[in-house]
C-alpha cells in the first residue's frame, strides 16, 4: 500500500498508467479514492499517469493534529513534490472540487489544468445548515437534529434531515470528516468566489441537472469567474458526473485537453 510520509501526516495513494501528462483524482467529502481506483482508473490510466489519493484522516490515509482547506490541499502539493511530478491535471468532485480550487489558487505554477465536477466555491444560508449539520449527525448522531428543521438550499435539494439519514463514519475519520463539513458551510462566510479570477489554468467545470446534492448553480458561478473556464452542464446528470454520465464527461475531457494543447 503506497504512502507518502508528508512528516506531519501519511497519505496513501495509488498511481497507473506512464506518458507526459499526469490527472490527480481529488475525491468527494468524507470518502477515499477507492471507488475511483476501483471502477474508473484503469480507463484513465489508458490516457495519462493517472494518481489517487485519501485526504488525511479518511480512507487509507494516516490521522493528523490538524485539518483544514489548505493543509487538503498543501497535502496534494507536497505529494506531487514527492513523486517528482512538475504540474498536472487536477480533478474535483463535490468536496474534492473545493481542495482543486484551493490547490489552483494556492499553487498555480502545478496546474496543467483544472477540471471541476459538481461542487461549489461558496455556500447560501440554508446549503452552509445543511453541511454543518452533516459533520454534527456523524459526531453526535440524530440528537443533532432534535428541535432543527433543515430547508432545501434550492429546488430538488435532498437536505440532510431526509429520511433520519446518518452517515456512517468510521471513529477514525470522524475529525477528518466534521473538518470538511464545517469547511464547506463556512463557505457561507468564507467563499473562495471572489478569488476565482486569479486562476489562469485553462479550466472545464461540469455540473449535473439533477444534482440533489450541490446542484448545478455553483458550476454556473465558478464558470463566471474563472477567465479561462468552459461550462458543461449535463441535464441528466446527477452529482458527480464523471460516474454517473461516464462516456459523455469523458468525451469532454478528452475534447477539452487536445482542445488545450495537452494531449
Amino acid at each position: 500500500m503506497p504512502m507518502a510520509d508528508l512528516g506531519d501526516v501519511q497519505i496513501h495513494y495509488e498511481m497507473r498508467g506512464d506518458g507526459p501528462l499526469t490527472y490527480a483524482f481529488c475525491h468527494g467529502l468524507g470518502g477515499s479514492g477507492e471507488g475511483f481506483e476501483r471502477e474508473d482508473m484503469d480507463w484513465y490510466a489508458q490516457h495519462f499517469r493517472t494518481i489517487s489519493w485519501d485526504n488525511r484522516g479518511l480512507g487509507r490515509s494516516g490521522q493528523a493534529a490538524k485539518y483544514n482547506l489548505g493543509l487538503y490541499a498543501g497535502d496534494l502539493a507536497r505529494l506531487l513534490d514527492q513523486l517528482g511530478i512538475e504540474r498536472a491535471v487536477i480533478f474535483g468532485v463535490s468536496w474534492g472540487g473545493v481542495t482543486a480550487l484551493k490547490f489552483a489558487l494556492d499553487h498555480p505554477e502545478k496546474v496543467a489544468a483544472l477540471v471541476l465536477d459538481s461542487t461549489s466555491s461558496e455556500s447560501n444560508v440554508r446549503a452552509s445548515e445543511n453541511w454543518y449539520m452533516r459533520g454534527e449527525l456523524a459526531r453526535v448522531g440524530e440528537a443533532a437534529l432534535v428541535g432543527r428543521e433543515l430547508k432545501p438550499a434550492f429546488e430538488g435539494h435532498a437536505t440532510v434531515d431526509a429520511g433520519g439519514r446518518v452517515p456512517q463514519v468510521k471513529p477514525e475519520h470522524i475529525e477528518s470528516y466534521v473538518a470538511e463539513c464545517r469547511t464547506v458551510a463556512g463557505l457561507r462566510e468564507h467563499p473562495l468566489t471572489p478569488e476565482l479570477h486569479r486562476i489562469t489554468a485553462p479550466t472545464l467545470v461540469v455540473g449535473g441537472g439533477k444534482d440533489e446534492v450541490a446542484g448545478a448553480a455553483g458550476s454556473v458561478i465558478i464558470s463566471r469567474q474563472i477567465p479561462n473556464a468552459r461550462l458543461e452542464i449535463l441535464p441528466e446528470a446527477g452529482h458527480g458526473t464523471y460516474r454517473l454520465a461516464r462516456d459523455e464527461y469523458r468525451g469532454l475531457l478528452l475534447g477539452f485537453l487536445r482542445d488545450q494543447g495537452l494531449m
